[in-house]
């Protein structure tokens, strides 16, 4: 129940609105309880035509002998109805309102939390899993904060309200009802504990659901292109029948549980009848089976209860897994600021490894001045965007130290260290937002005029301008309304408007043709003008003109210097430059 508490602490906030609707519930359990008052005075206003005789109740001697005319009754009815309902309304409409904001609060705090975690973590993850446990999971525990906490609350108080009423009218014979009433407990409480493991695999496999949508409908012209429409509908179709089948056994633990309690508590009110019938007048008879119903009623909800905690304890440690998960990547408290101005970068003997025991680099060491352009080369695997990604600080080396300016990236802020760099990858990210927002994705706080420069000095102004709506023309989801070379040049352009020292340019150009390849080279040299420039590259024509090649090998550097120098010295860039030029 340690997860079910974390999950109502997130009401605690709201205790004045709990307070009221409390108090609203008190009412309705009292309401509640006067509802057998209704059926009496009905019986008793019947027998007697036209008034109202209470002096039936010999085992009560402290109530004294009422007597009122008939047609009060149907006062009496109204008022205690209308009762019920102006509570009832009162207290659903504080929980609802409650529910909904913890809910809110609660999915706030779950994507904030995702949004800070570190790239190891994704690594490890799957997006549609994460994306199931912020809407199915927190969506699923919306019952457990409202209806739930209306039902504790409320449903023990009707209980309470409803005992006196019981024992008033059924005397004694009340006894062999409510003597059933603790064994009702032994079924909600086994069929709890299996609802919780049934519901976990249950959302378990819904995330799976999630996540193949997400990589099909991600990846839809690769699926036509190699014709895995069937496949992709089989893979659904099996995953899709995998929840299906938990979600019956769920269906069978749920429902089974109010009928259990029902036939429970028709035994004991069965006995407690079979004796009132000879004993008791009939609008005593009449109040007493009402309140026995009443008394019965809250334990059957009180079983619905225990089920939707049980599924929300399910989803709840699924939420709790992530929020639990502490970032890898730890600030100093201390952390010095960088910037704005940046004379050197230095790898200092690093090595880096993504799994223990398997390294990745190896004792990397060089230093980039400002102004220079260093060019990573060497084949796939070699480790040159894990290079790069170290002094993005996305994730930190085993051994050794990353440096900007003499300060060890450990102890700069992360903020303070990422605002130094712009990134250009050959995977263009860009948003579904209008094109002036993801050039200033970098610098929200851009005017008009900073935004057409950086997208004119990055060759794009001209393609912009003929959109349908120019600036405020949207994207689409990842850029698709805009070509290769159109998204690479916003993209040059948002790292044109951050105006970074550092500069990172992970295969800008490797996915363009060569007339939009001519035009990101120009917005390229543009952008690298005054910058210290890493640049990644399979093509080795974009890197002759850098101030230093280092050639990676198996996280290793085997080569470093100029283009002409390494030609001359024959090894692995030799040979990349021979097999790419076909000489």
């Amino acid at each position: 129940m340690g997860t079910y508490r974390r999950l109502v602490a997130y009401v605690w906030p709201y205790r004045v609105r709990l307070s009221i609707a409390a108090l609203c519930m008190l009412g309705v359990s009292l309401a509640n309880a006067l509802i057998s008052v209704t059926v009496y005075v009905t019986l008793n206003g019947l027998e007697n035509r036209t008034r109202v005789i209470i002096d039936n109740i010999p085992h009560a001697a402290f109530l004294p002998r009422l007597e009122f005319p008939a047609y009060w009754v149907p006062l009496v009815i109204v008022g205690v109805f209308l009762m019920h309902s102006l509570f009832d309304y009162f207290s659903k409409y504080e929980m609802a309102s409650i529910g909904i904001r913890a809910l809110r609060q609660i999915r706030d705090d779950l994507y904030r939390h995702l949004v800070k975690l570190d790239m190891d973590f994704y690594a490890r993850g799957r997006t549609g899993d994460f994306m199931s446990r912020i809407l199915n999971d927190v969506g699923s525990i919306q019952g457990a904060i409202t209806d739930v906490l209306v039902d504790i609350i409320q449903q023990p108080l009707t209980i309470l309200f409803n005992l006196p009423m019981v024992f008033l009218w059924g005397g004694p014979y009340a006894l062999y009802a409510v003597i059933v009433f603790p064994l009702a407990a032994v079924p909600i409480v086994i069929l709890g504990k299996r609802l919780r493991r049934v519901t976990k695999r249950m959302q378990e496999r819904s995330s799976d659901i999630t996540a193949a949508m997400g990589e099909t409908l991600t990846g839809i012209h690769i699926v036509k292109a190699f014709n895995q429409e069937e496949h992709e509908i089989r893979r659904f179709e099996a995953i899709n029948r995998s929840v299906f089948d938990f979600f019956k056994k769920t269906i069978k633990t749920t429902t089974i549980q109010r009928p259990l309690i029902e036939a429970m508590g028709a035994v004991g009110t069965a006995l407690a009848v079979w004796f009132a019938l000879q004993h008791l007048p009939a609008d005593r008879f009449g109040a007493f089976v009402g309140s026995l119903f009443i008394f019965y009623e809250p334990l059957k909800k009180l079983s619905k209860v225990n089920s939707t905690v049980q599924q929300s304890i399910a989803s709840g440690n699924r939420i709790f897994e992530i929020l639990d998960v502490k970032p890898s990547m730890v600030e100093d408290p201390r952390a010095a600021k960088l910037g704005p101005e940046v004379s050197k970068v230095s790898y200092e003997h690093v090595f880096f490894e993504y799994e223990p025991g398997s390294p990745v680099l190896s004792d990397i060491h060089f230093e980039v001045e400002k102004g220079e352009v260093l060019a990573l080369v060497g084949p796939s695997g070699a480790g040159k965007t894990s290079l790069v990604n170290l002094l993005l600080r996305f994730y930190d080396p085993v051994k050794g130290r990353v440096t900007v300016d003499g300060v060890d990236i450990k102890q700069a802020g992360l903020h303070s260290l990422r605002s130094l760099i712009g990134v250009v990858s050959q995977e263009t990210v860009l948003f579904n937002a209008s094109v002036a927002e993801n050039i200033a994705y970098g610098k929200p706080t851009a005017g008009e005029e900073e935004i057409r420069a950086a997208a004119r000095a990055a060759h794009a102004e001209g393609f912009i301008e003929e959109l349908p709506e120019g600036f405020k023309t949207r994207v689409g989801e990842r850029g698709l309304k805009l070509s290769g070379g159109q998204r690479q040049r916003l993209a040059i352009a948002r790292a044109l408007l951050k105006n970074p020292p550092i500069l990172i340019l992970d295969e800008a150009t490797s996915h363009l043709d060569t007339e939009s390849e001519r035009e990101v080279q120009m917005a390229l040299e543009r952008l690298m003008e005054g910058r210290t420039v890493f640049v990644i590259a399979h093509r080795l024509s974009t890197v002759q003109r850098a101030t230093q090649i280092l050639v990676l090998e198996d996280g290793r550097i085997v080569q470093r210097g100029t283009n002409e120098s390494l030609l001359k010295a024959g090894g692995v860039y030799k040979r990349l430059h021979d097999l790419q030029f076909n000489l």
